[in-house]
């Protein structure tokens, strides 16, 4: 595996974290998934409803980088499915579905910068905020433990 996927995986603060909080696995994951699946059909239909607009847009000819926004919404969407996919194989106990959510939420911060070059203003200051948000949730990730792991604290 590539060291940077792998130091991704497992961080030097994952065996001695800086904050210490004992998070089953199974409920973050059940959380995780229940979300993302929700906000995954809510950003889907997102996608949808941009590419209408865009198209009028683009035929007025003030359409922008209207397609870069559609391709990082479009890739954001892919990776909360993702990280809803991995949240419900972390609920089932599978403790390969950290991995999938963690790509997940890779693939969510790629989208949104992809779409951040689109936007014109505070594109970038949006997704500096959502990428802080995206180091919380992987954060928790990385702490959680399933019940057959030694607990942090």
């Amino acid at each position: 595996m590539d060291a940077r996927l792998q130091a991704l995986l497992n961080p030097s603060f994952a065996k001695d974290p800086p904050v210490k909080l004992n998070i089953s696995a199974k409920t973050l994951g059940g959380v995780y998934a229940l979300l993302g699946a929700i906000a995954a059909v809510v950003g889907l239909v997102g996608v949808l409803g941009l590419l209408g607009v865009g198209s009028y847009l683009a035929y007025v000819g003030v359409g922008g980088l209207i397609f870069l926004v559609a391709l990082g919404n479009l890739i954001s969407v892919i990776g909360t499915g993702m990280a809803a996919w991995g949240g419900y194989r972390m609920y089932q106990e599978d403790h390969d579905g950290k991995r999938v959510v963690i790509y997940g939420l890779a693939l969510s911060v790629v989208g949104g910068f992809v779409a951040a070059l689109g936007t014109f203003g505070g594109g970038i200051l949006g997704w500096i905020i959502s990428l802080a948000i995206t180091f919380v949730l992987y954060y928790l990730v990385i702490i959680s433990r399933f019940d057959n792991e030694t607990k942090l604290v």
